[in-house]
């Protein structure tokens, strides 16, 4: 068994065939909900955790197992306190549909060159249309609606639609497309 510190949260153990036959498990058979294994699991954790100094006891851990050969790596990482992230939505989600590239390409730079809001734009192409979503905080204004009436051929405010093109249609720019794309 070899043991290596890769920081002061994160260790990586590399148990070879004969570690495998010592502690009589299985690639297969790694699963703490099994006594076995468990405790299979907790021994080899301590062995790591005298070598390299790093205390896992009664801390979150996560343990990540990687076949090799006839063995298999072991990555634990240990877990920080649980983290709270934000997520903001974006109620307004408008799609606008174009069916040439000169219509979609002249749109993006009229879009650049007045921009001054904050709003996310991803591209899309599905089945020979371009697509352009702009999702904003608050309503988009008129100008940019202008604008967009002027060049696109169809306008939905469609949450649906949004998540089918992000699955399905192929990703020219997500983000920040109007930038991106605009700019050239």
């Amino acid at each position: 068994m070899n043991i290596e510190k890769i920081d002061t949260s994160r260790i990586i153990i590399s148990l070879c065939a004969g570690d495998m036959e010592k502690y009589d498990i299985t690639f297969e058979s790694l699963n703490f909900s099994e006594t076995h294994s468990k405790t299979v699991l907790k021994e080899i954790m301590a062995c790591a955790s005298e070598k390299t100094g790093v205390n896992f006891n009664n801390k979150r851990i996560m343990i990540e197992a990687l076949k090799y050969e006839k063995g298999c790596l072991l990555l634990v990482t240990l877990s920080a306190r649980k983290k709270i992230y934000r997520v903001k939505y974006y109620d307004n989600s408008y799609i606008f549909t174009f069916c040439t590239a000169e219509n979609f390409l002249s749109c993006l730079k009229a879009l650049y060159r007045m921009k001054r809001d904050k709003f996310f734009s991803s591209a899309y192409w599905y089945r020979e249309e371009y697509y352009l979503v702009i999702k904003s905080p608050s309503r988009l204004k008129a100008k940019y609606i202008d604008i967009l009436n002027e060049f696109c051929d169809d306008c939905k405010k469609d949450n649906l639609l949004n998540e089918f093109l992000s699955e399905h249609a192929k990703i020219l720019k997500l983000n920040d497309a109007v930038q991106s794309i605009g700019c050239f």
